[in-house]
């Protein structure tokens, strides 16, 4: 909701396929030079953690060929792994745009947390056109004023 000082307020959410560039702009078209506070919902796919919990699961080198067991805790590493790069660049984005950003990583079963972000009012909600259809997409647009759904090719972007 915008408030008393002409701030808006603006949800991101984005998956670990998203395209962060794309996704920005759209916001910065929104907000058309307003003051505004984002706050980006990193929602983490939890296909590496079910992966991890299969007993056959193995990780190979792409240097040495070495395999290795496939754990919870590599699942982990690779989900707050691509979180720091989407952080990085949305703070890098956000610095040149000149808005205030913050940042929260979940996953779609997190539905306590998922809650607490929903339950605040918003004047928008953007988010990638793949989060479409998704309870977590209904949950999070709950209590927003607009929400507007980016269409986007959910491709990886070069690392």
């Amino acid at each position: 909701m915008t408030d008393v000082h002409g701030t808006r307020t603006v949800m991101l959410a984005i998956t670990e396929t998203s395209p962060l560039d794309k996704l920005w702009q759209s916001l910065v078209e929104q907000v058309a030079g307003a003051s505004a506070e984002v706050v980006t919902v990193f929602v983490s796919d939890d296909t590496w953690y079910r992966v991890a919990s299969l007993p056959f699961a193995v990780e190979i080198s792409r240097i040495s060929g070495a395999r290795v067991a496939f754990t919870r805790r590599r699942a982990e590493q690779l989900g707050e792994d691509a979180a720091g790069r989407a952080r990085q660049r949305l703070e890098q984005l956000a610095a040149e745009a000149g808005l205030g950003l913050v940042f929260e990583m979940l996953t779609a079963t997190e539905t306590g947390r998922l809650q607490q972000l929903a339950a605040v009012e918003r004047d928008l909600l953007i988010a990638p056109s793949a989060l479409k259809g998704l309870p977590l997409l209904s949950e999070l647009a709950g209590r927003h004023r607009q929400v507007l759904l980016v269409e986007v090719d959910e491709q990886p972007e070069p690392r």
